[in-house]
């Protein structure tokens, strides 16, 4: 399994909602089903709420608030 690791400045907030928003290229990581951890210290990761997106070209992670994440595919 791989993995990409996002800091919570990775987020955006667009003006019409009160969700953050992070959008990963496909080419990045694939069609595998994705799993999204909190990172919570070295090697600590904790389960998170989190709601996806799923398109052709890339993937939207939205969350209430940005997290320091790991997305693991």
């Amino acid at each position: 399994m791989q993995f990409i690791d996002f800091t919570k400045d990775s987020f955006i907030r667009p003006d019409n909602t009160n969700k953050f928003l992070l959008d990963i290229p496909r080419d990045e990581v694939g069609f595998a089903e994705i799993d999204i951890h909190e990172k919570k210290g070295n090697d600590l990761y904790e389960e998170i709420d989190y709601e996806i997106i799923d398109d052709m070209d890339k993937i939207t992670i939205m969350m209430r608030h940005p997290k320091n994440i790991r997305v693991n595919f």
